[in-house]
């Protein structure tokens, strides 16, 4: 198990492409949520990774739950292996292309893919995280300066409104989709 420490905030489009420009990698991720529960969601991740000109596919498991303070979540994370992808279509689901842009804090620009029969629970299509690597305690200040330093503009810190947390997001496809769909626009796009 391990410590998260990280805020969400809404960005405008302006700033979502000038922060894609400075990205310094991209990765394609899809995400099943086994089970989504107030304070606990266990889902399956997997991420199209670029490297050495390849695209690399990799498989995880996670376990979240929420404690008392909102940008402090308990994480545990391994790899998985899946054998009936099937399954997973008929469970709520994100997509999304991650634009990394900073690694340590690490910065991430999360940019929602939507298709023809899968729409999200929001109207915004950019989430801007920071996670803080270092365990110790953090305020709102400290996520505040990265901001600034940066040079970073938000319109809104949503990381206390539930609403915004990617489990609460996804959705199921109203019609099948398939996963060979996804993974071409996720491997175009990254």
């Amino acid at each position: 198990m391990s410590i998260e420490i990280e805020r969400k905030y809404i960005i405008d489009e302006t700033e979502a492409n000038k922060l894609k420009g400075r990205s310094i990698k991209k990765i394609g991720i899809i995400q099943w949520y086994l089970r989504s529960e107030e304070n606990e969601i266990e889902r399956i991740r997997l991420q199209l990774i670029r490297k050495n000109g390849e695209i690399i596919e990799k498989w995880n498991y996670a376990y979240k739950a929420n404690t008392d303070i909102p940008h402090v979540k308990i994480e545990n994370e391994k790899d998985y292996f899946i054998e009936n992808i099937t399954e997973l279509f008929n469970k709520k689901m994100v997509v999304k292309i991650r634009h990394v842009i900073k690694e340590n804090p690490e910065i991430v620009l999360d940019e929602f893919i939507e298709f023809e029969y899968l729409h999200y629970n929001i109207n915004e299509r950019y989430l801007l995280e920071i996670e803080m690597k270092d365990i110790k305690k953090y305020n709102t200040e400290d996520f505040l300066n990265e901001l600034k330093r940066e040079n970073i503009k938000i319109m809104k810190d949503v990381t206390e409104d539930y609403k915004y947390y990617n489990n609460n997001i996804a959705m199921k496809s109203v019609k099948a989709l398939g996963l060979k769909e996804i993974l071409e626009v996720l491997k175009w796009k990254i």
